[in-house]
């Protein structure tokens, strides 16, 4: 009993994280400022001011898998979010190919942030794209290797300003409108296109899913649900002020026309800021997913090693394939091209892994139908809504070309090497 209490005591110590932190690294992992730059730009050219009802719709729909991410955090308390799902719900095969898939994922989400934001900075102040890139992603490795509190930290100051940002922003634009205000609920024909958009604006609920050795549970699932529908309503007021000008074009130019020279340097160190909470929140996300899988024997066992209770060595591995993969786009394809091509391949992972964990859902209530109701119809609604926007999202023109062929690639390849893995277990136990 005392070596059981013991080894409680000892974890709880570990799971320092409070749901303050949760929350503000999460919304880290939105960040919100570029995705609405960015994501932003395209939704209100799509459809005017019905940015505002795509953007509540988006925000919807993001919450049902948010849902099954909170069921499934409460149930599963180890660190590994998704892969931990999958290999305990369903099978070992299907829990090592969601890990692999999350591996990517987040390297493209919190890629795409850490370009978004080397784009604005390389747009504004004319720093060339590479350099850019490279200041974003190592500042946001650093961060990571400095340490768990410093990563908090840094978070809870930078989104506390972003957050009083969009909000001053919102009342700005409406009182230049004249205090005009109208009603968005319309349905133009690009209105499904803004939607697509739109989801990936509140779902930085992802990349908390893997710290469940550095945070209790309930707290991971209380902040996924929060951050998103405070993300999604953030984003809709935001829409909404713009859309009360009637506005239709490049925010970043518009803001700059607005602000001139002190905008575009706050513009700047925002930008700077978010993309590196970005990578800060899909860098930690991304190293707890291999320290789990490596201490599964997925991936050799050195990774799952710990200093000062952090796993040292997937984080520094996991910060140099950012530093490195985000760096050599940028030099090849620019910083908005690899925004472009990073962001579609992240829109089709997320889709992967959450479908993933809606049949992990699906699996675990299924068994308590009649008292798991709520649980099991949720995980059917977000499997649904999933499965409807990857078929969408490959319907012409969809993703592009290129990564369509990065998905399939890496998918086949994470097949491949669950064969291998498989293969040499077998020959050992021959052996």
């Amino acid at each position: 009993m005392s070596v059981e209490k013991g080894k409680k005591s000892i974890e709880q110590k570990r799971k320092n994280m409070t749901y303050t932190d949760l929350f503000f690294l999460s919304f880290g992992g939105q960040a919100p400022f570029i995705s609405l730059l960015t994501f932003g730009t395209v939704m209100i050219e799509d459809v005017h001011q019905a940015a505002p009802f795509a953007m509540i719709i988006a925000t919807i729909v993001v919450l049902f898998n948010g849902l099954v991410v909170n069921f499934m955090s409460r149930r599963f308390k180890k660190g590994g979010g998704y892969y931990i799902y999958a290999i305990y719900s369903l099978t070992d095969r299907l829990g090592l190919e969601t890990g692999w898939s999350y591996l990517l994922y987040a390297l493209a989400y919190g890629g795409t942030l850490i370009a978004g934001g080397a784009y604005v900075l390389h747009y504004i102040t004319g720093l060339d794209d590479v350099y850019a890139a490279l200041l974003v992603s190592s500042l946001g490795t650093s961060i990571v290797i400095a340490g768990i509190k410093i990563s908090t930290k840094y978070a809870i100051v930078m989104s506390s300003i972003e957050m009083i940002t969009l909000v001053a922003l919102g009342v700005f634009f409406l009182h230049q409108s004249g205090w005009h205000f109208y009603n968005p609920i319309s349905f133009p024909p690009g209105l499904l296109d803004a939607v697509i958009f739109g989801l990936g604006i509140p779902t930085g609920y992802g990349s908390i899913a893997p710290l469940g050795d550095e945070a209790s549970s309930k707290a991971i699932g209380k902040a996924a649900i929060s951050v998103l529908l405070f993300g999604g309503a953030l984003a809709t007021f935001f829409f909404y002020s713009l859309g009360s000008l009637n506005f239709s074009g490049n925010l970043i130019e518009y803001l700059l026309t607005n602000f001139g020279l002190i905008g575009g340097i706050f513009i700047s160190f925002i930008s700077l800021s978010d993309g590196t909470l970005g990578g800060i929140s899909y860098i930690l996300a991304d190293s707890r997913t291999l320290k789990a899988m490596a201490k599964d024997g997925k991936f050799p066992n050195f990774l799952a090693r710990e200093w000062h209770n952090k796993p040292i060595f997937s984080e520094i591995i996991i910060g140099s394939i950012f530093i490195l993969v985000i760096t050599l786009l940028a030099d090849l394809m620019g910083t908005f091209g690899t925004f472009v091509l990073l962001g579609g391949l992240a829109g089709v992972m997320n889709l992967v892994i959450h479908f993933s964990a809606d049949i992990s859902l699906i699996k675990v209530t299924s068994k308590r139908s009649r008292k798991r109701w709520t649980e099991l119809i949720i995980g059917v609604i977000a499997l649904i809504i999933s499965f409807f926007v990857l078929i969408y999202s490959f319907l012409p023109p969809g993703l592009g070309i290129t990564t369509t062929d990065i998905f399939f690639i890496w998918i086949i390849m994470g097949f491949l090497y669950a064969e291998a893995l498989a293969m040499s277990k077998g020959a050992e136990e021959e052996g």
